[in-house]
């Protein structure tokens, strides 16, 4: 694919907006990959659109400044940790980093749904916009325990009601996280999640913040749990468990206390 085509392409409709803005922009991003085609550029939106990103990080684009700047969204606490366990769920789930999904059209139309999943009404610009941002401030760093330990199902279902669909839920050993819209709560492992999950949620502690959810008077909250192979060691177990608390930092643990939730 002919990196000077793209270029082209992209300085003909960015509007003096930055690459990443104009991935993220639907109606720039459309317009931009027609451009693209009409000069010649082969390959997939995925393609063309990681080639313009690919373009900027090489300095490519260092003689075109970007003249019009995103204003920062004063509503990006609301959804910020929405954006950033969205990005680590799809990342394991395609195994991409978050620019390939982002990207990539397929990868991104789960990434939006997940957003309104976990933080409903959040603009899916704003959304995608910071997950890319979060990526270039380093606060999407790899996961390398999780990218050698590869997880066999991951999900992420909501507090309230989780109790109807334990039966859903693995007999086998993983890792999972407690998070609501602005924090992760607690991170843990499990010899069997259903069990461990089963262990929270029989406690007041957990009835106390269903009761605080469904009064409207906290965030909604979710557990996101990573299921892994039977033959993992209690030491890559723990390996793994150590690493997201390094990288979600989760209240809770960074408390050394367990809360039961």
């Amino acid at each position: 694919m002919g990196d000077s085509r793209v270029k082209q392409a992209f300085l003909e409709v960015r509007e003096g907006r930055s690459p990443e803005y104009v991935i993220c922009d639907s109606g720039l991003n459309e317009a931009f990959l027609e451009a693209a085609r009409r000069l010649g550029s082969q390959g997939n939106d995925a393609d063309i659109n990681s080639t313009l990103l690919n373009i900027r990080k090489q300095g490519g684009l260092s003689d075109c400044p970007t003249t019009r700047r995103k204003k920062p969204d004063p509503n990006l606490k609301h959804y910020q940790n929405a954006v950033l366990n969205t990005a680590r769920l799809l990342e394991k789930q395609f195994d991409k980093n978050v620019d390939d999904i982002i990207c990539d059209p397929d990868a991104q139309a789960q990434f939006d749904a997940l957003i309104q999943f976990f933080c409903p009404g959040t603009p899916a610009f704003e959304a995608k916009y910071a997950a890319l941002s979060l990526r270039k401030r380093n606060q999407l760093k790899p996961e390398p325990v999780g990218q050698i330990i590869r997880a066999i199902g991951s999900e992420a279902l909501e507090l309230v009601g989780l109790e109807g669909r334990l039966g859903e839920l693995p007999d086998g050993p993983g890792v999972y996280l407690f998070f609501d819209e602005e924090t992760t709560l607690y991170t843990g492992k499990a010899d069997n999640l259903k069990k461990r999950i089963k262990d929270h949620i029989s406690t007041w502690t957990y009835r106390d913040l269903v009761r605080q959810i469904t009064d409207n008077r906290r965030p909604r909250v979710f557990v996101l749990y990573h299921a892994l192979p039977v033959t993992i060691t209690a030491r890559e177990l723990s390996a793994y468990e150590t690493e997201l608390i390094r990288s979600r930092d989760p209240e809770h643990n960074r408390a050394g206390k367990n809360p039961e939730a």
